[in-house]
């Protein structure tokens, strides 16, 4: 599957400014959140363009906190009328790039707001839940000394494969090398099933462009990795290019956001 990412670029970045204009915080909930989802998308796909067609890191970084800081408001917009969340794992990319991003505020408050519940009713999976609130789990042992215990034992108990627990616990435990033989794993089984969808014809550009050279959860996971103080050597991990691990420099100024109200943190 060839992808057009100039193109991607260029349709995202039209939507995005309708999209904000036509989101209606009072208007169906189901609407709204499919809407922020799409504005969310729209950014990681400008950010991930933005970044394999010119190398530029600020720009990509920018764009991702842009896709969490919608997320954000959505959740806040939802809590504060007593609305039920969407499902944990529709906020994964989200929170993956702002966490990629290195902006750990804004990580913190997303993850502290995505659902501890599973919604099996959505369509989501216990696996994917699991996994989306493990790492919710440690962004805020990471950033506030949470203990993500529950939340480990849950992905424990729901993973169909034993790299993504052990990838957490070596977080948790600050273990490098237990961290680099699971993260070895992972990206392998990640590898596997990118290029099965690359050569499959019923992947949406829109839906698959950003992810098809980005791993966003890897990115994910050397930053936090970096962070807890692990040894993690400078190699190339496909998907995962050294252009997207260089640290943030240019403030993300709360720009290009959704009008659900007071959602100041």
């Amino acid at each position: 599957m060839e992808i057009d990412f100039a193109q991607l670029r260029e349709n995202a970045g039209a939507a995005v400014p309708v999209l904000i204009s036509h989101i209606d915080p009072d208007g169906n909930q189901d609407r709204l959140v499919e809407d922020v989802r799409e504005l969310c998308r729209c950014f990681v796909n400008i950010a991930a363009a933005t970044l394999l067609l010119e190398g530029r890191s600020q720009p990509f970084f920018l764009n991702l906190c842009r896709s969490a800081e919608n997320w954000r408001r959505l959740l806040v917009h939802l809590e504060r009328r007593n609305l039920p969340p969407p499902p944990a794992s529709w906020g994964l990319v989200p929170l993956a790039g702002v966490v990629a991003a290195g902006h750990w505020e804004l990580a913190t408050q997303v993850a502290e707001r995505m659902t501890k519940s599973w919604q099996k009713d959505s369509g989501e999976y216990a696996a994917e839940f699991a996994w989306a609130s493990a790492l919710a789990g440690l962004v805020l042992h990471s950033t506030r000394g949470e203990d993500p215990t529950p939340r480990l034992q849950e992905l424990t108990r729901a993973a169909k494969e034993a790299c993504w627990p052990a990838l957490a616990q070596a977080l948790v435990d600050g273990d490098s090398p237990a961290f680099l033989s699971a993260f070895s794993e992972a990206l392998t089984s990640h590898e596997a099933r990118t290029e099965k969808l690359a050569r499959g014809f019923t992947q949406r550009e829109d839906h698959f462009g950003a992810h098809r050279y980005l791993w966003f959860e890897g990115l994910a996971l050397l930053r936090l990795a970096r962070k807890r103080g692990l040894d993690v050597p400078d190699e190339r991990y496909r998907y995962c290019p050294p252009l997207a691990q260089v640290p943030m420099t240019e403030p993300y100024q709360g720009d290009w956001v959704t009008r659900l109200g007071d959602v100041s943190p």
